[in-house]
């Protein structure tokens, strides 16, 4: 092992020094960008199955407000004003040996997104390989949401919840 002069060490303890700096920069600049909030996704376990072909499932959700860079003043403000851009279900009905698995996306729109107020959203879901049955299937709803100027954005999915096709 070659001995380390003193040179060396100081070029060492200045090259670890730059490499702390430039990690830290990133990381402080993450600090103060505004993060993203929650959507609370909840799905009707009520669907209703039209000709065997089209399933319509109900889903509603509450998103929380976005903090947003105010540019005038540098300063982060509140804002409710919310895009949904991203969002669908999709649906996952077992039928015999078989799986039919079939989704559809929301239509994006402007939304409240003030904790509080409630958005429902209604998709229709065409059945992809099998027709639907009335009985049981398993439905996934997901939702994300954006502020007005795409700075911040609330996520949202409702896990798997177990639903009744019927009439």
């Amino acid at each position: 092992m070659r001995p380390t002069d003193r040179r060396g060490r100081l070029r060492a303890g200045l090259l670890c020094a730059a490499l702390a700096a430039c990690l830290a920069l990133p990381a402080a600049a993450s600090a103060a960008t505004p993060g993203g909030g929650t959507a609370q996704v909840t799905v009707n376990t009520s669907v209703p199955v039209v000709a065997k072909v089209v399933a319509t499932v109900d889903v509603s959700f509450t998103c929380d407000p976005f903090l947003i860079m105010d540019w005038s003043s540098g300063t982060l403000v509140e804002s409710t004003v919310g895009h949904m851009v991203f969002g669908g279900v999709t649906l996952t009905q077992a039928s015999g040996k078989s799986v039919n698995v079939a989704g559809a996306d929301f239509p994006e729109s402007t939304v409240v997104c003030d904790g509080v107020t409630l958005q429902t959203r209604s998709v229709t879901i065409m059945a992809s390989t099998l027709p639907w049955k009335s009985g049981t299937a398993v439905a996934r709803a997901t939702v994300q949401v954006f502020d007005d100027q795409f700075q911040s954005r609330d996520r949202g999915d409702s896990g798997p919840v177990v639903v009744k096709l019927g009439k």
